[in-house]
C-alpha cells in the first residue's frame, strides 16, 4: 500500500487523537455507567453473592452488573435501595474494601430469593433453610449478641459468612436481616 491509499485519518494524524479520545471514554466509563432505578430483589447465591455481583468484583464490575448506587459514600458503601419515604423498601447495600467487593448487606423485601426459590423473608424461611441447608446452616451469636444462623464456605480462597438475622432460633423464627462477607481477618 502506497501513501495516497492510506485512510485519510491515517494521513492527517487524526490516529493520535482518535486513541486519544478512546482512551479518555474509557476511563470516564464508571462515571458515564447509567444510574440505578434501585436493586428491590434479586437472586442471592449463598457463600458467592447477589444480583449477579459476587464478592471480590471491583466497583467497575459492580457498575457495569448494576448501574451507579443511588447513593455512594466515601467509605466505599454503594447502595441500591432508595429510604423511605421514597421507597417502602429498606436496605440493598455493598461494601468495597480496597475496590473490591466485601459484603452485600439485605434487610427485608420479599423481593429476595436463594437460587433454589427459598424467599428468605417469607414466612418459615428457617425451616426451609434447616431443610435446604441442613448442619452447615448453623446457629451463632456475633459479636453484639444478635442471633444469626451462618453457612460458612470458601470462595477465592477466602472464608465467607452466608447470615440470616433472626430475632430467635427455632423452625418458625423468621429472617429481618441478611448479610453475605468475607469476614475480616480470615
Amino acid at each position: 500500500m502506497n501513501r495516497s491509499e492510506r485512510p485519510t485519518w491515517r494521513r492527517a494524524g487524526y490516529g493520535l487523537a482518535i486513541a486519544s479520545a478512546l482512551v479518555a471514554l474509557g476511563a470516564g466509563a464508571a462515571d458515564a455507567t447509567p444510574p440505578s432505578k434501585g436493586i428491590y430483589g434479586g437472586v442471592i447465591t449463598v457463600g458467592r453473592g447477589v444480583a449477579g455481583v459476587t464478592l471480590g468484583m471491583t466497583r467497575g464490575q459492580v457498575f457495569a452488573r448494576l448501574g451507579r448506587p443511588l447513593t455512594e459514600l466515601p467509605n466505599a458503601d454503594m447502595s441500591y435501595e432508595a429510604l423511605p419515604p421514597k421507597s417502602p423498601h429498606g436496605l440493598f447495600d455493598i461494601y468495597l474494601e480496597a475496590s473490591r467487593v466485601r459484603m452485600f448487606v439485605i434487610s427485608p423485601n420479599n423481593g429476595w430469593r436463594l437460587a433454589d426459590g427459598i424467599r428468605i423473608f417469607a414466612r418459615g424461611a428457617v425451616g426451609r433453610l434447616m431443610n435446604r441447608f441442613g448442619r452447615r446452616l448453623r446457629p451463632t451469636r456475633i459479636e453484639d449478641g444478635e442471633r444469626a444462623y451462618r453457612i460458612t464456605e470458601r470462595y477465592r480462597g477466602r472464608t465467607v459468612w452466608t447470615e440470616f438475622y433472626v430475632a430467635r432460633f427455632g423452625r418458625g423464627a423468621s429472617v429481618y436481616g441478611f448479610d453475605l462477607l468475607f469476614p475480616r481477618g480470615r
